[in-house]
């Protein structure tokens, strides 16, 4: 009986186990003899194309590639290949096929012809969508490619072809320029127009942007000035990261860019130089300047727990003053009045600022609750290791 017992045991264990580890079969064989095998069996190559370094990558293997619906499809429909992007055969195909990011997702046929891509990590549901629009004629990068010289004037269509290039790594701003081009300052206020400029134009000097700025109230009668805002906050925001982050940036670079945007007509700005000068002090790490402006306008522009969180994060690892420590200690509180907000890690901020304080007290308070939390939301203590350490210190005080 136990032998029998053991062998029904092992049967089930060994089913189970297998229904519990499909995972996509990648081919061994060169690319060459890849491409063959495709156009004998008449089907699309799926390329998982990676980096060794790539977390993105390992988080995709690991979670999208083992799941069973991924698993077959992928298996029924494919030839797949998993390709590292640095190593043989996988450098001159990265060069190929313009991978500039990872994960980069391709489908190419027997030709060895791009059809469809993307980049980036896709969830099982959007990882299938994916896979089906490949399938589809009208849904192929391959198409929108081919149609582009012929449809480019096409507003629908060139928004379209954006959106996809997009989730490429793909470089878009010449189109976006050479579409412009086309346009009459007058157009440049259509629905169409405006889906444009909002999602894809990112150019400070550009043209559209300059229209925008300077028609600000008639875009917001159209599309809701919060809409329009956000636009031109974002883009500012970002052309000045993208000063400040480079290598060989010299002061009078950034100060140029502020004295240049600041005689734009827009109601947000004072708003939008907060943040630059948020960015460029921690850039610098230039603590004093970067706190004392915090808490000078942080009450007017920090929009949410996480600015919140980390802005009194940095004040108490870099900042031993006390005024300033207190003015972190408050927005937490503050922060964690609110019911959303009581996350683990927020307490964990709250009790590390009042720890700085010598509040043993209310640092004890705070950090218990941070524990309790991160066990109830079944986090890793590895994770909630460092409150336990610092519950410790409390103790001390």
């Amino acid at each position: 009986m136990k032998i029998k017992i053991l062998t029904i045991s092992l049967i089930f264990a060994a089913s189970t186990c297998f229904a519990q580890n499909k995972t996509i079969i990648f081919e061994t064989g060169s690319f060459t003899e890849i491409k063959a095998k495709a156009k004998k069996e008449n089907k699309l190559i799926f390329i998982d194309a990676f980096t060794t370094w790539c977390g993105p990558c390992k988080w995709l293997a690991k979670n999208v590639f083992t799941n069973d619906t991924v698993a077959e499809y992928f298996n029924t429909k494919f030839i797949n290949a998993s390709i590292d992007m640095e190593k043989g055969e996988g450098i001159e195909i990265a060069k190929q096929y313009e991978v500039r990011c990872y994960p980069n997702l391709l489908f190419v046929d027997g030709d060895g012809n791009i059809v469809h891509r993307s980049a980036g990590t896709l969830n099982v549901k959007k990882f299938i969508q994916f896979a089906e629009d490949a399938q589809n004629p009208e849904k192929r990068f391959s198409k929108y490619k081919n149609e582009y010289e012929s449809k480019k004037n096409d507003a629908k269509f060139l928004y379209e072809y954006l959106h996809i290039v997009s989730t490429t790594c793909l470089p878009y701003k010449d189109i976006v320029i050479d579409y412009f081009k086309t346009q009459k300052d007058e157009e440049l206020t259509s629905r169409a127009n405006w889906n444009v400029i909002r999602d894809f134009s990112s150019d400070y000097k550009s043209r559209e942007f300059k229209y925008l700025i300077n028609n600000v109230e008639t875009f917001n009668k159209t599309y809701t000035s919060d809409s329009v805002n956000t636009k031109i906050k974002n883009v500012l925001i970002s052309s000045g990261y993208n000063i400040f982050n480079k290598k060989d940036v010299k002061v009078e670079d950034y100060e140029t860019y502020k004295n240049e945007i600041s005689k734009l007509k827009f109601s947000k700005l004072d708003e939008v130089l907060f943040q630059l000068d948020m960015g460029y002090y921690q850039k610098k790490e230039d603590w004093k300047k970067c706190f004392d402006l915090a808490v000078e306008k942080g009450d007017k522009y920090f929009k949410n727990m996480n600015e919140f969180n980390n802005i009194s994060w940095s004040i108490y690892e870099h900042s031993d003053d006390v005024k300033t420590l207190q003015k972190a200690a408050s927005w937490m509180q503050k922060t964690l009045e609110i019911k959303e907000n009581q996350i683990w890690y927020m307490y964990d901020t709250y009790a590390s600022v009042l720890f700085k304080l010598k509040n043993k007290a209310e640092a004890k308070a705070a950090a218990t609750k941070a524990i309790e939390l991160a066990k109830v939301t079944g986090t890793s203590e590895d994770e909630y290791k460092v409150t336990i350490e610092l519950l410790e210190k409390i103790e001390k005080l």
